[in-house]
Order: C-alpha cells, then structure tokens, then sequence
C-alpha cells in the first residue's frame, strides 16, 4: 500500500510538471518567432507604412528576407522619423527578446525606441531606449505581449538628415530559453 501510494504521488507530479512545460510552451509560441507571418504576426499599420520590393519579400516578418529580382536584394519596411511600426501577433505571448535587422546597405546609426503592450486597452511598456547597426538583440524579462511598438529616433545617415527613415528588414519576438534550463526541464 505504501509503495502504490509513493508510486502515485510520483505520477501525479510528473503529470503535472508535463502539463506545465504544454502550457507554457504554447504560451511562448512554442518557442519560436511569433512575429513571423507564419504565426499571424503582422504590420498593424501598413498604410502608414512604405514597403520596397514585391509580394511576400517586402514583409520584415516573412522568412525570405532576400531575392534575386534586378536591382533589388531584399525587402524592406520604413517609416519617417518620429512614426511607428506597430507589430501585432496572433494573440497574446510571453516572449522576452526581440531580434531586428536594420537596413546595413550604408553604416547608417538607427536610433530607436520599442514598447511593449498587453492588450489593446493596456499602457505600453518600454521596454528598450537606444541605437543599432544592422542586427540588434533585445533582452528584456518575460512579459505577456500583443504588441510591440518600434518607436523611430531617425538615423545618421547624410542622404536622410532631414527624415531620418528607420528601415527594417526583418523583426523577430520570442521567448529565449537558455540551454541549460532545457535541460533541467527534460
């Protein structure tokens, strides 16, 4: 009797810690980017939004971010100085790094601001305040977001010191694990 009940106990909170690493993988978009069209993510305000190249290779959110079409290597989308990219998912995500790539073509200086959102009625959260070259990674602590704000500061560029267009070529949201609480978990 003792052992069937040791036995139990055992099962039960072996269940319990499955359930719990179900929930809170679909809760973190099982761990992938949960900005990317393929997941629902999209540009809420597209119409404010200029998008160079053609189709699927002008979204910061599709996964072919580069195409062989005449002069045009990649596709991008930007906004003027002082506007927004409102990235919005499917639902709501614990995520807890944002990855972007920047237009690199030139060493432009991008200078930005990013807000996080719970839901529609929520304030914003910011959650980043600073400058990027290229590629930029984002850690943050976890947080419960539909939406996250690219805020535009401008750039350095010379050719646009008047508008300072942030141009981005590729946005990513995800929750971070590293490997060694992989392992704990399994």
């Amino acid at each position: 009797m003792f052992f069937f009940l040791i036995l139990l106990e055992f099962s039960i909170q072996n269940t319990c810690t499955k359930n719990d690493f179900r929930d809170r993988s679909i809760l973190r978009g099982h761990y992938k980017d949960v900005a990317s069209d393929s997941n629902g993510g999209f540009m809420a305000n597209a119409r404010d939004i200029v998008f160079f190249n053609y189709g699927e290779f002008s979204s910061p959110f599709g996964n072919n971010i580069y195409s062989n079409q005449s002069d045009i290597y990649f596709g991008y989308g930007s906004c003027r100085r002082y506007q927004s990219m409102n990235v919005k998912f499917r639902q709501i995500y614990e995520i807890n790094t944002i990855r972007i790539r920047f237009w690199d073509q030139a060493t432009r200086i991008y200078y930005f601001k990013i807000f996080a959102t719970y839901k529609e009625d929520s304030d914003e959260v910011q959650i980043y305040d600073g400058n990027a070259i290229g590629l930029v990674t984002i850690n943050f602590s976890a947080r419960l977001v539909s939406k996250i704000r690219i805020y535009s500061l401008g750039n350095n560029s010379p050719d646009h010191i008047q508008d300072g267009y942030t141009s981005i070529i590729k946005v990513q949201a995800y929750f971070f694990m590293p490997s060694e609480k992989w392992k704990q978990m399994i």
